[in-house]
């Protein structure tokens, strides 16, 4: 008669629990190895001079975000308001006399080209139906200018 391995012999119930223990043992290490980053710091409201447009009619500025997306080469300062992106569209074509880049509901103002044709140096992009905050999903602003 041929030997079953040892595996076999244990009940069902044992064998789950041993490779339950197995995995927290091997879990257990990686869940304290992985430090948790820092928040970045918020930053503080553009002024227009900055932005190069008035800041749209009741928009919400939101530092934390713009904080944390603006780590790079360039500053990003996003607001968001409960608005169509077309009426806020419509409001910066008239404050700033250029027409905008539409696609699929976004447009993007560029202020200054860059090097980069899909990113301006300076520049505007309204997105609709953004959840960047709490509660409904919002339009958003996004100014972004090269440091």
């Amino acid at each position: 008669m041929k030997k079953k391995p040892k595996f076999e012999s244990l009940p069902r119930v044992r064998w789950a629990a041993l490779l339950l223990a197995q995995a927290v043992m091997v879990a257990a290490p990686l869940q304290t190895a992985i430090p948790e980053r820092p928040r970045p710091a918020p930053l503080p409201q553009p002024t227009e001079t900055q932005l190069g447009a008035p800041v749209y009619p009741g928009a919400i500025y939101q530092a934390q975000i713009s904080g944390g997306m603006s780590q790079g080469e360039s500053y990003y300062w996003v607001f968001v308001t409960a608005d169509p992106a077309s009426k806020v569209a419509a409001f910066y074509k008239t404050k700033t006399g250029l027409t905008p880049t539409e696609m699929e509901g976004m447009y993007m103002f560029a202020f200054k080209k860059g090097a980069n044709p899909y990113m301006p140096d300076h520049g505007l992009v309204i997105e609709p139906n953004k959840q960047l905050t709490a509660g409904p999903p919002r339009t958003a602003v996004t100014f972004n200018k090269k440091k």
